[in-house]
C-alpha cells in the first residue's frame, strides 16, 4: 500500500473534519458510531484500567476518543492521545471537561511521536487502511505495550460504505464531467441573466441556445441515473440547487451566483478525494491476510484474530485485534 501526503490529500480531510462530521462515514450513522461498531469497542473500552493509556490512530473528528468517554468518563486518570494527519480539532473537544484527551494534528501514522510502549491499548476505525505499510503497523505495535493491545476497524471492499462510496463517485464524476451538470450550468448562468432582462441580441442567440441546449442534456442525463437506482441523494440535492441557482437569481447579481458555483465546484473536487481514497483503499480478504501475516511476524508472541463485522444494512467492516 502507499501513502500520498500532498496538500490535496490533507486539505481535503482537513476541510471534511472542519465541517463537523464526527467520522468519514457521515450520513451513514446518526451521531456517533453504534450497533456493531460500538459493540466491538465496548468490550475493549471496558477493559480500560485506572492509569493506562489509549492511543486513537487517524482520529478524524474523535469518534473513538468520544465513544470511549461517553462509555467510562474516563474515571481513574486513564488518558487518550488521538493523532491524524489532517489539521483536526473536534469542536465538542472541551478542553476542560475532557482533558484526559489530547488531539496532535498533522502526525503521520508511520512516524508517531511517542516513546516505545507508551500505550496499553492502540485503535483506529477506517484509518489504518490508508496508511504505507508495513511502516504504520510497525508503528502501532511500537508504541503498544508489551502487554497491550491493538484493534482496528478497516474498510471491507464489500461493505455496505463502500458499495455506497462507489456510487457516490461514479455521481460525483458525472456532475464534475466536461459536459456535467456543473459545468453546463456555468456556461448558461450569465446567458440566463441575459434572457431574464432581454438583453440576448439576435447575434448571441445561437451561443446562447447551445449553452441551454447542453444544460437540458446535462439536467437529462443526472434525471436518468436518478431513475437508474443506486444512490441518488447527492444528485437529486445537485439538481435543485443547480437549477435554482441558475434560473432563480435571489437577487444576486451573475458573478456572484458564479462564485458559488465554483465553490461547490470545489467542495465536490474534495469530496470526490476523500470517496476515491475510501473506495481505493478497502481491503479484500487477501489484503486483510497480508496484513494480519504483517502483524504477526512484527509481534509473533500475539495472538490475532479478525472478523467481518456486520448488522442488518450489510457488511460495514473488517475488525482485527492484536493481543498479547
Amino acid at each position: 500500500m502507499s501513502i500520498d501526503n500532498s496538500a490535496a490529500r490533507r486539505n481535503a480531510w482537513s476541510s471534511y473534519w472542519a465541517n463537523g462530521a464526527l467520522h468519514s462515514c457521515a450520513g451513514s450513522f446518526a451521531g456517533n458510531y453504534a450497533g456493531a461498531i460500538a459493540d466491538f469497542w465496548r468490550p475493549l473500552f471496558e477493559r480500560l484500567q485506572p492509569g493506562d493509556r489509549m492511543l486513537d490512530i487517524a482520529t478524524g473528528n474523535g469518534a473513538l476518543p468520544m465513544l470511549a468517554w461517553e462509555q467510562s468518563r474516563l474515571e481513574g486518570d486513564i488518558s487518550i492521545d488521538a493523532v491524524d494527519l489532517a489539521a483536526v480539532a473536534p469542536a465538542w473537544h472541551d478542553p476542560g471537561e475532557h482533558a484526559a484527551i489530547r488531539f496532535h494534528p498533522g502526525v503521520p501514522m508511520e512516524r508517531l511521536p511517542f516513546p516505545g510502549q507508551s500505550f496499553d491499548l492502540v485503535v483506529s476505525q477506517y484509518g489504518l487502511e490508508y496508511g504505507q505499510w508495513p511502516e504504520a503497523l510497525r508503528e502501532c505495535l511500537r508504541v503498544c505495550g508489551a502487554s497491550g493491545t491493538a484493534a482496528f476497524i478497516l474498510h471491507h471492499a464489500g461493505s455496505v460504505l463502500v458499495k455506497v462510496g462507489r456510487c457516490e463517485l461514479d455521481n460525483q464524476r458525472l456532475l464534475l464531467a466536461p459536459d456535467g451538470l456543473v459545468q453546463a450550468a456555468r456556461e448558461v448562468l450569465p446567458w440566463a441573466d441575459l434572457a431574464r432582462s432581454g438583453g440576448i441580441g439576435p447575434a448571441q442567440e445561437g451561443e446562447a441556445r447551445r449553452c441551454k441546449d447542453a444544460y437540458n442534456l446535462a439536467m437529462r442525463q443526472v434525471g436518468e441515473s436518478i431513475e437508474a437506482g443506486g444512490v441518488p441523494d447527492l444528485l437529486l440535492e445537485a439538481r435543485t440547487w443547480i437549477h435554482a441557482l441558475v434560473f432563480g437569481s435571489g437577487g444576486s447579481n451573475a458573478a456572484s451566483r458564479l462564485s458559488r458555483l465554483d465553490a461547490y465546484r470545489d467542495a465536490l473536487l474534495t469530496a470526490m478525494v476523500r470517496t476515491d481514497e475510501m473506495v481505493s483503499h478497502a481491503l479484500q480478504e487477501q489484503a486483510l491476510g497480508d496484513m494480519v501475516a504483517t502483524l504477526r511476524q512484527i509481534r509473533p508472541r500475539a495472538d490475532v484474530s479478525c472478523r467481518v463485522i456486520e448488522q442488518s444494512e450489510g457488511v460495514l467492516g473488517w475488525g482485527v485485534v492484536v493481543a498479547s
